[in-house]
Order: C-alpha cells, then structure tokens, then sequence
C-alpha cells in the first residue's frame, strides 16, 4: 500500500456520528431518569465509556501517524517524536509489541547498530521468536546489524536462516510477506560485493506492493549496483528518487556521496 488509507477515513467519520449519537442517547436517558442515583451512575458509564472510545481512537490515530511518517514521509526523526508521544498516551502498553517492531526500523534507518541490537537482544526471547513472522523479523533485523558491522559470516548465517523460513508452515498457515525475497538476495550479494548478481535479483524484484521506505532502499541498492557496473544513465534515475522521497534517511547522504565520488 503506497498511501493513506482511504478506509481510515471513512471509519473515523462512521466512529465520530456513533460517538454523537451515543452521547445524545445517553443525555436522554439522563434525562428522562426520575432517580438521582440513577442519573449519577448512568452518567459515570456513559462518559466512562465515551472517555476510553475516545482515548483508544486518539492513541491509535498517533500511532498510525508514526507508522505513516517512518514508511512513507521517510522521516524517522518526525516518526519518533510520534511515537514518543504514543507511547506517553498508551498507559495501558497496547501497542506495546509493535513499538518493538517500529524500533527496530528506526535505528535501521539511522544506522545505529549499538541500539538495534540491544533492542534485539532485550526482546529476543519475549516477542522475537513467538512466532514464524517475528522470528522472520529478528533473523533480518540480525543480519541488518551484521551488515552494519561488516560481519559477513553472520550475514550469510541469518540470511539462510530467512530462507529456511520461506516455506515453512504452521497449522497450514505460511509466514507473511513482509521482506522481498528478492531483494533479501541482493542485499546479500552486496555484501559480497557482487554487483552483478545483486542487479539481476535486484531487476527480478517486484515493487508495487512496497511502501516508500521499502522502495528507497531498494533505489538505495540499485544505485550502488548501476555505479559499479558503470550504469550511469540508470544511477541518475535511481539518485532522482532517493531525492525526492529519502532525502531524511541516512541512506541519502551516502548515496550524494556516491554519486560525488562516481563523477
């Protein structure tokens, strides 16, 4: 999905008229209750309950905007001031597991990789590994901090460990798509430095169904594989779109540094 969802739109119009009509309906009964008791109550449940709709459909709306900024604005700085604010709002941690899964994109993005492990480290055993898709999820977030590191050995190793995953099932149900296998391969080859190998997966990758960060980096990739294999025309086209949707991430200064470098 490569924009906001329409959808969301139309359920928060639906959830605003059903807030004013509850809220009007409770007023009646308020009203037509003859017992002050009653009416006392009646009124505690119905802006009780008013109260939490509102908090819950607050909450996530800030939550979706970080999401949002991070995937599609491209801006982790932007996102996390978001999310920060989320998770002041959530005192009840319901988005506790996903904030996880959002953290450890950030710091991708900004390339820390003292933090992104530690992070994978806190939460290997109680999130990481419950299921086929987290464990998919900490197997790349592992060979992201290798890479960052320049570990090749371990690349390869978390790298067929993602593999491995690809055609398992559980109770007949299969992993979710959440990586691009192709892409997955590319991002292996480079670190070998295979530029040739890295370009064909990389022109046998399927984007549409990417997100804006998704695609920046693979434009990143594409761009590293067309200036080694002196793709000079392609490169510019490659550069043309980290600058207009990656210039916030940390991959865009590099790819300036490239392209300087190339000429």
């Amino acid at each position: 999905m490569l924009k906001k969802d329409p959808g969301e739109i139309i359920r928060l119009v639906i959830n605003v008229i059903a807030f004013v009509i509850f809220l009007v309906f409770g007023i009646q009964q308020i009203n037509a209750s003859t017992d002050l008791a009653g009416k006392a109550m009646l009124s505690i449940l119905i802006f009780t309950f008013l109260f939490f709709a509102i908090w819950y459909e607050l909450v996530r709306y800030v939550h979706r905007q970080a999401i949002f900024a991070l995937n599609f604005e491209c801006d982790p700085d932007k996102a996390k001031a978001l999310m920060e604010k989320c998770k002041k709002l959530d005192f009840f941690n319901g988005y506790k597991n996903p904030n996880v899964i959002f953290y450890l994109l950030y710091h991708t993005d900004k390339q820390d990789a003292e933090t992104l492990i530690n992070l994978i480290n806190t939460h290997e055993k109680s999130l990481l590994k419950r299921s086929l898709d987290m464990l998919l999820v900490y197997n790349y977030s592992m060979f992201t901090y290798n890479r960052m590191i320049d570990n090749k050995t371990q690349c390869r190793k978390f790298h067929q460990g993602m593999l491995e995953l690809k055609g398992r099932k559980i109770k007949g149900k299969s992993i979710s798509p959440l990586y691009n296998w192709e892409v997955l391969d590319a991002e292996l080859h480079l670190v070998h430095q295979d530029y040739k190998k890295a370009y064909a997966s990389l022109n046998n990758a399927n984007i549409s169904r990417m997100n804006i960060r998704e695609q920046s980096y693979y434009y990143f990739y594409r761009l590293r594989c067309e200036l080694q294999l002196n793709q000079l025309k392609k490169a510019k086209e490659s550069m043309d779109f980290l600058k207009k949707h990656a210039d916030k991430l940390n991959i865009y200064q590099q790819a300036v540094n490239m392209m300087e470098g190339s000429n």
